[in-house]
């Protein structure tokens, strides 16, 4: 029996990450586990955000293949009569969600349901130190206590039932979620980039037609630079907060509103868009979920670790035609990747992933139109994320739906498997034009994250009368 922490911890979600990183790094050590035990109290009366975020934390952490190592034990049942009680409509509420929305049938019937209560120890530790009871008392502890040894030996003998999971499959999702939870803003910047070098390549080829001196000039590009912030920050990306600026002729968004310079807000998404927890930044207003800095809603900041601008350079490339083709080419790779490993989530894990990437697209054509607006020649930029955007969506409903049917015949093809989806990432660093790109916004984004949660902790030093008290000794002891 492997006891963890409890998911929903009072310190926060910040702390729920640290909690599941700990349980995965102690799992580390056994090769498979027998079953995935659920706590839950008997008599929940409402599908509270707090019990479906619990619920749908650990499910998310699982892959698929574990559903039937799931059970759920209903604590304190004494309360209900050792009956599972209201929670049963809840959970079976949720658990239809699941299967309708991601094709997962998680099992929960009394095979996989077991109700204990700990009156026999209150009543052995009573018994210990010396109190003694009526009979109508000790009764009453005795038939709870001989409820749990038959829910407990029920138990026991459900566990040698269930097929071994292999905790290697656990930790390996968890990583690529790790993983891919960091792509989706690197791989819309980039693909944002291609589309813009695109057209800067048409529309240079196109001069180049016009007056062949040209050729010899070279052709203009833009090329990322990526700047990593000191500390994580919560910025405005609403158009009050932005002007438009010209650089070498090209038309650029900057955001001039930094509501939170120094942002260690705990639980937040980095380089998530409209993640919720940014409500509770200190310089959102609770009452109306408006920045206090800025004025704008809480639905128009980002909390981010680096900054992204282009700069334009000038290359000497022979064939114009061959590099738009090379751009297209990695454009295409990126997609492709993508959808494969956001379909390994969706295949692997109970509860996947949102897409992400479809968020930062359409916050990309945004930009792009207000360029647009401000005089800039963009139009098939626009157009490509657009197209993009559309693809990609039209793409993922048909794998999803493809899934779901694989799902249910049991016959599940051209998923990756764990160790793939590693290999496929690092293919995205080896691409000759975007590779390092983006293989430097994700391993900033992981050192990033790695660096804030040990900022996020606090160590707190104790006054030396504090330190020497009775109190602190007896702890230490």
């Amino acid at each position: 029996m492997i006891d963890t922490p409890g998911i929903g911890d009072t310190r926060g979600f910040e702390q729920d990450k640290k909690n599941f990183t700990e349980i995965l790094s102690y799992i580390a050590q056994y090769k498979h586990l027998n079953g995935l035990c659920i706590l839950l109290k008997p008599d929940e009366q409402r599908l509270t955000i707090p019990f479906r975020f619990c619920v749908n934390e650990l499910l998310r952490h699982l892959p698929i293949d574990s559903k039937d190592n799931i059970i759920f034990i209903f604590t304190n049942a004494r309360s209900t009569f050792f009956a599972p009680g209201s929670t049963t409509r809840l959970i079976q509420t949720m658990l239809n969600e699941h299967k309708r929305d991601h094709g997962v049938e998680i099992p929960f019937s009394r095979d996989n349901t077991f109700l204990f209560d700990n009156e026999p120890f209150r009543y052995l530790a009573l018994r210990k130190n010396g109190i003694t009871l009526d009979e109508l008392q000790t009764q009453s502890y005795i038939r709870s206590w001989d409820h749990s040894v038959q829910e407990y030996c029920r138990l026991m003998s459900y566990l040698v039932t269930r097929p071994f999971k292999a905790v290697s499959s656990i930790l390996s999702l968890n990583e690529a979620e790790q993983l891919v939870r960091m792509l989706p803003r690197p791989i819309a910047e980039t693909s944002k980039l291609i589309e813009q070098n695109i057209q800067l390549a048409k529309d240079h080829k196109q001069k180049v037609l016009e007056n062949p001196e040209l050729a010899s000039q070279g052709i203009p590009q833009n090329i990322a630079v990526v700047t990593r912030l000191k500390h994580p920050r919560t910025v405005c990306v609403g158009e009050n907060c932005c002007q438009m600026i010209d650089v070498n002729n090209e038309k650029q968004i900057e955001y001039i509103c930094i509501c939170h310079e120094e942002c260690y807000l705990k639980g937040v998404k980095q380089e998530t868009l409209y993640d919720e927890k940014l409500q509770d930044c200190t310089a959102m207003d609770p009452r109306s979920g408006d920045c206090g800095v800025c004025g704008c809603h809480w639905l128009q900041h980002k909390h981010i670790t680096y900054e992204h601008k282009t700069k334009r350079v000038v290359m000497t490339l022979n064939d114009i035609d061959q590099r738009i083709s090379d751009l297209r080419g990695e454009a295409s790779k990126i997609q492709e990747v993508y959808k494969k490993v956001a379909i390994f989530l969706h295949a692997n894990a109970i509860v996947a992933t949102n897409d992400d990437i479809l968020e930062y697209l359409q916050y990309f054509i945004r930009e792009e139109q207000m360029k647009q607006n401000a005089g800039a020649s963009n139009a098939d930029v626009i157009a490509g994320l657009v197209n993009m955007m559309k693809e990609f969506t039209e793409n993922m409903e048909l794998l999803k739906k493809t899934l779901k049917e694989q799902k249910q015949s049991g016959d599940m093809k051209d998923v990756l498997k764990p160790d793939e989806v590693f290999k496929l990432v690092t293919t995205l660093y080896k691409l000759s034009i975007t590779g390092a790109q983006i293989q430097q916004q994700v391993e900033g984004i992981r050192f990033s994250e790695e660096k804030h949660t040990y900022q996020r902790e606090r160590y707190i030093e104790l006054p030396a009368r504090a330190a020497s008290s009775k109190d602190i000794l007896m702890c230490e002891i």
